[in-house]
C-alpha cells in the first residue's frame, strides 16, 4: 500500500483518530514519516481504529503513543495532546508504571493487571482511578518487537459503586447495630427452608454455609427457648391464617449457649393463587431491656416490701417505747432517738435499693451490725456482737446491709427484739478462704412452730447472699428461738 492510500484509509475510514494521526507531522518522532512505517505497524493501527475496545499502540523503547476512539475517551482533556509522546511523558502520575511496563513487554513478557489504581491528572484535578489492563509485544516483519500492545478497560465506576456499597453496609450495620438489631430472615415456607442473614447466623453459630443455601425452619426453632416455643409457633401460624403482622417476644440461645431475649416482627407474603409463599421478618435484642423490666418488677415488690416493714417496725418502735418510758415526754424522746437511728442505718441499705454502688468510706462488719440493730434494741445490752475486725467493700457491705436489716426487722416483729427480755447473739470468724457468721437468738416465750411461709424478705437475703457474695445461709427455728448461719468467701467481702 502507497503512501497516499495508506494516509487516504486512515482519513477516510479511521475516524476523527485516523484524521489525526494522518495528519500528524511524525518525521520528529523516532517512528519517522509515516510514509516509511511498515506493514505491520499499518496492520496493528487498522485494528485499533477498527475496536470499539480502548487500546494503545506505544512503539520504541519511549513508546511513541497511538491510540483509538476508546482510549481518547480515557484520556479525557489530555487527548489529542498525547498522540504522538512517549508514554512517560503523556502519564508522568504514572512514569514510573509505564516504564516497568514497557521494559517488561519489551523483553519479551505480557502483563495483565485486574483494577489496578491510579491518580491521574485527566481532567485538571487528582482523580483515583482504576483499570483492567492487558500489554503483548508487538513484532515487526524482522520477528523483533517493535512495541506495545495495550488494551485498557477503565473499571473505576465498579469499584467506587463496590466501595459506597460497602460504606453503605457499614452505615446499615452501624445503624442496625445501634438499634440492638441482630440480623434479618426470609422464610420460604414452601420448601421450608429458613435463610438467616449472616449476623442472625452468627448470633446461633450456624454458621456462612446454612445461612447462604437454607436450613430447615426447625433448625431455626431448636434454637428457641422450650417455654416460648409453643408460643412463637402460635404466632407465626396466626400471621399466616389473618394475614397480620407477625411480633413475637422470646429467647434465643447463642452459639456460647446463653440466652438473648428479641423481639421479631415479619410479614406474611402470598403468591397468586393467596398461598402462604415466603415469610421475611427480622430480630432486635432487647435483653437489656427485658433486665431491666426485671429488676424494675423487683424493685417495686422490694418498695412494697419496705413500706410495709416501715410500718410495722415504727408501730413496733411505739409499742415497745411506750412500755418502757414512764412520761410522754421520755416516750417521744426515746421514739425520736429511735426513728433517727432507724433512718441512719436505711442510709446504708440505700445504695442497695437505688443503685448506688459507690460508698466514700470503709464500714466495718461490726459497725454495719451496731447501725442496722440499733433502732430495734429494747435495751443496749440486749445484743451482743463478737468477732474480728473485718472491712467491707461497698457491693459487700450493701448486700449484708440488706441481709441484716431484714434479719433484724423480722426479729423486731416476730423473733428475740420483740421481747423485752428477749437477746441476741451475732459471732463471726474469719479465715484466709471464708468467713462464717452466726446469728442466735433467744427469746423468753418457746415458739411452738416454725413459720411455713417464706416471705419476700427471705427471698431478698437467699438473693443477697447467693448473687452478691456467693456465699450460702441457713436457718434453723428451735423452740428458744431463729439461729441463722452465713458463709461467704473472704475475697467476696472486699468487693
Amino acid at each position: 500500500m502507497n503512501h497516499s492510500t495508506w494516509t487516504e484509509r486512515l482519513t477516510t475510514r479511521g475516524g476523527e483518530i485516523g484524521r489525526l494521526i494522518a495528519s500528524h507531522d511524525w518525521s520528529g518522532t523516532p517512528l519517522g514519516p509515516i510514509e516509511d512505517w511498515p506493514a505491520s505497524v499499518r496492520t496493528v493501527i487498522k485494528l485499533i481504529l477498527a475496536s470499539p475496545v480502548p487500546q494503545t499502540l506505544m512503539m520504541g523503547p519511549a513508546g511513541i503513543m497511538l491510540y483509538n476512539e476508546g482510549y481518547a475517551q480515557i484520556a479525557g482533556s489530555r487527548h489529542p495532546h498525547i498522540l504522538g509522546q512517549p508514554v512517560r511523558e503523556a502519564w508522568p502520575e504514572a512514569a514510573a508504571f509505564n516504564g516497568s511496563m514497557m521494559e517488561t513487554v519489551l523483553g519479551g513478557a505480557t502483563l495483565t493487571f485486574t483494577d489496578q489504581p491510579f491518580v491521574l491528572y485527566r481532567n485538571g484535578g487528582p482523580e483515583d482511578v482504576w483499570f483492567d489492563l492487558a500489554y503483548s509485544p508487538v513484532v515487526g516483519e524482522d520477528g523483533e518487537r517493535i512495541g506495545v500492545l495495550g488494551v485498557v478497560t477503565e473499571t473505576t465506576e465498579r469499584i467506587r459503586a463496590q466501595e459506597e456499597l460497602a460504606r453503605s453496609r457499614e452505615r446499615l450495620a452501624f445503624a442496625l447495630n445501634s438499634a440492638g438489631m441482630i440480623g434479618t430472615w426470609d422464610w420460604h415456607i414452601g420448601s421450608d427452608l429458613f435463610f438467616p442473614d449472616a449476623r442472625l447466623a452468627e448470633l446461633f453459630g450456624s454458621g456462612p454455609g446454612p445461612s447462604q443455601d437454607g436450613m430447615p425452619v426447625e433448625h431455626y426453632l431448636e434454637a428457641i427457648h422450650p417455654d416460648d416455643l409453643p408460643r412463637v409457633r402460635e404466632a407465626f401460624q396466626q400471621a399466616m391464617t389473618t394475614k397480620e403482622k407477625y411480633t413475637s417476644e422470646y429467647r434465643l440461645r447463642t452459639r456460647d449457649g446463653g440466652w438473648r431475649w428479641v423481639i421479631a416482627r415479619g410479614e406474611c407474603l402470598y403468591d397468586h393463587e393467596g398461598k402462604p409463599a415466603r415469610f421475611p421478618g427480622a430480630i432486635v435484642d432487647i435483653t437489656e431491656l427485658k433486665e431491666s423490666e426485671e429488676a424494675r418488677s423487683i424493685l417495686l415488690r422490694e418498695l412494697n416490701h419496705r413500706v410495709k416493714n416501715i410500718f410495722a417496725v415504727v408501730s413496733g418502735l411505739v409499742s415497745m417505747t411506750a412500755r418502757t418510758s414512764a412520761t410522754p415526754r421520755e416516750m417521744a424522746e426515746a421514739l425520736r432517738g429511735r426513728l433517727s437511728a432507724l433512718a441512719a442505718a436505711h442510709d446504708l441499705i440505700r445504695s442497695a435499693v437505688f443503685g448506688e454502688r459507690e460508698q466514700a468510706e470503709t464500714t466495718h462488719l461490726s459497725d454495719l451490725l451496731t447501725r442496722i440493730l440499733a433502732p430495734h434494741l429494747g435495751r443496749p445490752d440486749q445484743v451482743t456482737l463478737s468477732g474480728p475486725q473485718i472491712s467491707l467493700g461497698s457491693t459487700a457491705a450493701t448486700s449484708l446491709a440488706l441481709v441484716f436489716h431484714e434479719l433484724a426487722t423480722n426479729a423486731a416483729k416476730y423473733g428475740a427484739l420483740a421481747e423485752d427480755g428477749g437477746e441476741l447473739t451475732v459471732e463471726w470468724t474469719a479465715s484466709a478462704s471464708d468467713v462464717t457468721l452466726n446469728w442466735n437468738e433467744r427469746r423468753t416465750a418457746v415458739m411452738d412452730e416454725a413459720p411455713t411461709h417464706r416471705g419476700f424478705g427471705s427471698q431478698l437475703i437467699e438473693m443477697s447472699v447467693q448473687r452478691q457474695l456467693k456465699g450460702a445461709m441457713t436457718y434453723d427455728w428451735s423452740a428458744a428461738g431463729l439461729r441463722v448461719s452465713l458463709t461467704a468467701p473472704t475475697q467476696q467481702l472486699t468487693r
